[in-house]
């Protein structure tokens, strides 16, 4: 006779508090009103004050629609969902291929490894060029993402009182629904399609390739497949992806893409090397091989006359991957930059260096913007990302820094302005503010502005003209007269005027004041590459005073004679020119491999740049800067032409109707799981799903084994609110065979005891100021 005892053992933890968090969790934002727009593929969901950004989106998808799916001969069953957000400083986009959803970022991206595309029309047709490419190369189909094989083992000495000895094996092995490595996800989502592109291989993408090969650091296949490195080694992944799937394409037509993409959905091709082979008929590495002799030869021809004609001047600061801004000082005796602090660009100090000792001291940080030095030396000005807003975001705004008191100062709130400049005659401050994608150029007048600490005492300081310094103590009728402002200023004040006022998304980068404050220059762009405009210090019309196909970029004024100096890659290489506006004569004054930006001038006629070579940006300087025959600079004859050209036009897009957002989860993801616990058995599954917005998410799985023995668990988010409401619930059961001895009863053999344990954890969590 058989005999079973069910021992339960049941616990129950109720836990309700907050937990504080190390690492950076994003912020709900339960103030957001959520709506959404729906198009004949695409479904749109925004919050106030991305309007414009969404319908825009939508525009665009439908258009490059035909082209990608045409490629790639796949369409979706289900319309594609995009998510447009404008909660933060931040420009970025991703797609949620499993989920069939993207999300998107309305602020234009400006990042120095870059170069200046539309920003929505190529953030769109990337992304959705990810969804339809790696949804094509799913193996199980879009609810299987992967399969797990999982071991776990035991030791064998263990206490009488507990049924299992400690874990001494752990195996988790994942079967991947998807091989696709970075460089073919990446290289395919910006070669997008040859009937609707709206990226190229920019001369900024061709820089870091460029320097890669000349200096033996070329990423092989390997290092392609991965990210996991720094900021410059993570984006040469993108654009050796670029540049080898062009490759591919050109040697083996466009359709390969399309092929290489259907063999890999193949269940048993395990990996891309082999989908390489099977397809070309050639290994990977033969066909790496052939591209990476090609890029010598290429590179080595091209570079020829720039070889022998080489001028980059003194290094004044070369450790560290992203050391760029550099700026003079009004007496040209120091040089202010911003120095990198990590492997990682968005992590740098403000750094000024004296010239004449070469020492140096760390200001601040971290810094996002250029900056700009008062006219009597004492502060520097510049943005950065404020601390975090009531709601969880995160703007840039202006700051000042006292060199003399060591001190730095915020000068707006929640403003998200960038890049200031200050004017030579010391009362204003220019700078470009953005939202919902647009920005427009602002000029803050110093001594009608009132600076603030915090809501309860906004009356701290104020800007003496007269002797150009920040005064901590306010006299009592400057005083008086502000108090009668105070709800008219809440908490920026009434110094602050718009220039610009611009719709179409052009985009304004650096504005610099002109040597008598009459007008502003600054780097503009709509469509690819930057140009060159001013504007009158009072506001008007924009007029253009560089307009060509090739990107032209941080202006800055020589102040001996007024002409502007400016990066530009006319050639196909970034070099540093100046502009005469008498003549209008463009002279070259730098000759460089890599690229040269942001140039400074100061009264002795010394250059200061950032110069990009050897996987980073270096601050350079030539002392007596002096032209240069153009002929020294030649490099690619045709590069004007590989420029492509944009004809669509975005400045008026009628609105589509809107409806209040409808709740809803997306696809239920199910990964099977066949895990050997104990020397059984145990099938099981790991299931999920995540609402659209990602409000709510589900995570659950379960085993069990011949005997009944099981996991059971799920995990809960709700996002509705500023913290995040959790609940996890775990039970398992596990059972053991024993011998009961007892002098008063026959022993009993085959006893089976089952222990079954509960668990289920309540919470909050989240961020807090």
């Amino acid at each position: 006779m058989k005999n079973t005892i069910t021992v339960f053992g049941a616990l129950f933890v109720f836990v309700f508090g907050f937990r504080a968090l190390a690492q950076p969790e994003s912020y709900n934002h339960p103030e957001l009103y959520w709506q959404s727009i729906e198009t004949e593929h695409f479904v749109v969901h925004y919050h106030q004050g991305a309007q414009r950004t969404a319908n825009l989106v939508a525009k665009i998808a439908e258009e490059v629609y035909p082209h990608i799916t045409g490629l790639y001969q796949y369409r979706p069953k289900k319309k594609t969902e995009f998510i447009i957000r404008d909660t933060d400083d931040y420009s970025n986009g991703g797609a949620y291929f499993y989920d069939n959803k993207v999300e998107i970022w309305a602020q234009n991206m400006d990042y120095i490894l870059r170069g200046t595309h539309n920003w929505l029309r190529d953030v769109v047709t990337h992304e959705f060029t990810h969804i339809i490419s790696l949804r094509k190369a799913l193996k199980f189909g879009p609810n299987v993402p992967a399969g797990w094989f999982q071991v776990f083992g035991y030791e064998s000495e263990r206490r009488k009182d507990v049924i299992r000895g400690f874990p001494d094996l752990l195996v988790s092995y994942p079967i991947s629904g998807i091989t696709i490595p970075v460089w073919f996800a990446e290289g395919t989502a910006q070669f997008q399609s040859n009937s609707k592109r709206f990226d190229y291989r920019d001369s900024h993408r061709e820089m870091i390739l460029r320097d890669r090969v000349v200096t033996g650091k070329l990423l092989d296949l390997k290092e392609m497949s991965v990210f996991g490195k720094n900021s410059i080694g993570n984006e040469s992944s993108y654009n050796q992806g670029y540049a080898f799937v062009i490759f591919l394409s050109r040697t083996f037509g466009d359709s390969v893409l399309r092929r290489l993409t259907e063999q890999a959905s193949s269940p048993i091709t395990l990996s891309f090397n082999e989908v390489i082979k099977k397809v070309t008929g050639v290994p990977a590495d033969s066909i790496y091989r052939m591209w990476k002799r090609y890029l010598q030869d290429t590179y080595s021809t091209r570079l020829s006359v720039i070889r022998e004609h080489t001028r980059v001047g003194d290094p004044l600061q070369e450790k560290g991957i992203g050391n760029i801004h550099p700026v003079y000082s009004p007496d040209g005796q120091q040089v202010a930059y911003l120095e990198s602090t990590s492997d990682y660009l968005s992590i740098n100090a403000l750094v000024v260096k004296n010239l004449k000792t070469g020492k140096k001291r760390a200001i601040t940080g971290p810094v996002s913007s250029s900056l700009s030095w008062s006219p009597n030396g004492r502060y520097l000005v510049y943005a950065r990302q404020t601390q975090l807003q009531p709601n969880g975001s995160s703007y840039n705004d202006i700051y000042l820094y006292d060199l003399k008191k060591r001190k730095e100062y915020q000068i707006t709130r929640a403003l998200r302005a960038n890049n200031p400049d200050w004017s030579h005659d010391g009362r204003r401050l220019a700078f470009v503010v953005q939202s919902d994608g647009v920005t427009n150029l602002f000029v803050l007048t110093l001594d009608e502005f009132v600076y603030l600490k915090d809501k309860k005492r906004w009356h701290t300081r104020y800007y003496d003209l007269n002797n150009h310094r920040l005064v901590e103590e306010i006299p009592k009728e400057k005083k008086k007269h502000w108090q009668r402002y105070y709800r008219k200023i809440k908490y920026w004040g009434k110094g602050i005027r718009q220039l610009t006022y611009l719709t179409d998304g052009r985009q304004i980068y650096h504005p610099r004041w002109s040597p008598d404050d009459s007008y502003l220059v600054f780097d503009t762009s709509v469509k690819f590459c930057r140009d060159i405009a001013r504007v009158p210090a009072q506001g008007g019309d924009i007029e253009f005073i560089l307009k060509e196909s090739y990107d032209e970029r941080y202006p800055a004024f020589d102040p001996r004679n007024g002409e502007l100096y400016f990066a530009s890659d006319r050639t196909g290489i970034f070099n540093i020119y100046s502009y005469d506006f008498e003549t209008g004569d463009i002279r070259p004054h730098t000759n460089v491999i890599g690229g040269a930006f942001m140039p400074s001038v100061n009264s002795r006629g010394d250059l200061v740049y950032a110069l990009y070579r050897n996987q980073g940006y270096r601050i350079y300087r030539i002392e007596g800067v002096n032209d240069l025959p153009s002929e020294y600079l030649a490099y690619d004859e045709n590069y004007r032409a590989k420029i492509p050209q944009i004809t669509a036009d975005d400045s008026r897009v009628n609105p589509l109707p809107a409806r209040p957002y409808r709740r809803r989860f997306g696809p239920v993801g199910i990964m099977p799981r066949l895990l050997i616990d104990y020397g059984t058995v145990k099938p099981g599954l790991y299931v999920y799903s995540n609402e659209i917005l990602d409000k709510m998410f589900f995570f659950g799985g379960f085993d069990v084994n011949k005997d009944r023995e099981y996991n059971l668990f799920t995990m809960f988010e709700f996002k509705m609110m500023q913290p995040t409401i959790f609940l996890n619930f775990f039970n398992m059961s596990a059972g053991i065979r024993d011998t009961l001895n007892d002098p008063f009863y026959t022993p009993l053999s085959d006893f089976k005891v089952t222990f079954n344990l509960l668990e289920a954890d309540l919470g909050l969590r989240g961020k807090y100021k």
